[in-house]
């Protein structure tokens, strides 16, 4: 999730913890840990780009590390808190907090290593968008008044609002699912694996892919309760694989790592090659659903083994992307016109 949702949940998931007089204070502590597991990144090297994609959701999010993570953010606290409570109950704040956090993102598509050490496997139940604004702002709303009021009432709608949000968008993500087995059925695709991710900022409009075995087919799912469901086909094309480069060098060693992030979902888009430069996207990611081009990828000189492949957003989203996303979003009829 974004930041600002990380620390207003934070801060309302620690002020049922605190007593009347004190829930301030506690949604202060709780808001600053539920912050704290995004400092992974700042671990970046200006040499390997892929190094902040790597860390971002690791340890630092990893349900093992929340003791540590908190009692680092209460360490750091303690001297400004140490007026108003004890350790042990500054301890509490900072552990729900920073709870929080990790659950959160897992709720979304992006992926976060819950289980390290133990498991390398990105956790991502995509049910939510990684910002949201229905989602987030009755949520800072009620966080300004649990704590201009200190009110536990406030706090608690607020828990009330993510568990309610959060278990509708579980219901829309098993409708998107089950609508792209259908469509897949229908069209006599193959399903080897499929996933359903939501759009950016909603849970209505959900970006679903289907592998084939090394071919990807892309359809956008328009899944509002009691309307239609409405499905905009996307295309297919080829899986990029980094089989055909070395893992014991610098290049094939970095795509493999790309492609783990990734979850295998790259695609080679010739379309940003510049000069002597592939780019490979992850194709998980579109502003228009219904789009095969990624936001975001690797270039990298398929000639040169011992050289690192560079993270990059290759531009900037068109009118034409948003005008797309929006039309499919409201039901309005999608001009296609060539990009």
């Amino acid at each position: 999730m974004d930041p600002v949702t990380h620390a207003v949940f934070g801060g309302l998931w620690a002020m049922p913890a605190a007593r009347r007089e004190r829930m301030r204070q506690a949604a202060g502590a709780g808001a600053l840990a539920g912050l704290a597991p995004d400092l992974d990144v700042l671990i970046r090297s200006s040499e390997d780009s892929l190094l902040y994609i790597e860390y971002h959701r690791q340890f630092t999010h990893a349900l093992a590390f929340v003791p540590i993570g908190s009692l680092a953010v209460a360490l750091v606290l303690w001297p400004l808190y140490r007026r108003w409570t004890g350790f042990s109950r500054l301890y509490l704040w900072c552990f729900l907090g920073y709870l929080v956090h990790p659950l959160l993102d897992a709720a979304t598509s992006y992926g976060t290593y819950l289980f390290w050490p133990f498991s390398d496997y990105r956790v991502a139940l995509n049910w939510v968008s990684v910002i949201d604004p229905l989602y987030s702002l009755p949520l800072i709303a009620l966080l300004i008044l649990a704590v201009w009021r200190r009110s536990l009432a406030a706090a608690t709608a607020g828990l009330f609002w993510l568990l309610l949000y959060v278990g509708l968008a579980a219901v829309q993500n098993l409708r998107a699912e089950q609508a792209l087995v259908d469509w897949a059925e229908g069209e006599g695709v193959t399903i080897e694996r499929a996933v359903a991710k939501p759009a950016f900022g909603n849970i209505i409009l959900w970006r679903a892919l289907v592998d084939e075995g090394g071919r990807f087919h892309l359809v956008a799912i328009r899944n509002l309760p009691g309307a239609p469901l409405r499905i905009w086909e996307g295309g297919s094309v080829d899986q990029f694989t980094p089989d055909d480069f070395d893992p014991e060098r610098r290049l094939g060693h970095d795509l493999r790592r790309f492609d783990h992030f990734s979850s295998s979902w790259l695609i080679r888009f010739p379309e940003y090659d510049q000069d002597d430069q592939w780019f490979v996207g992850d194709v998980r990611y579109a502003i228009d659903p219904a789009s095969l081009r990624p936001l975001w990828g690797v270039s990298f000189d398929p000639t040169d083994p011992e050289a690192h492949a560079r993270y990059t957003t290759p531009r900037q989203v068109t009118e034409i992307e948003r005008q797309r996303f929006f039309y499919r979003l409201l039901d309005r009829p999608v001009d296609e016109p060539a990009d």
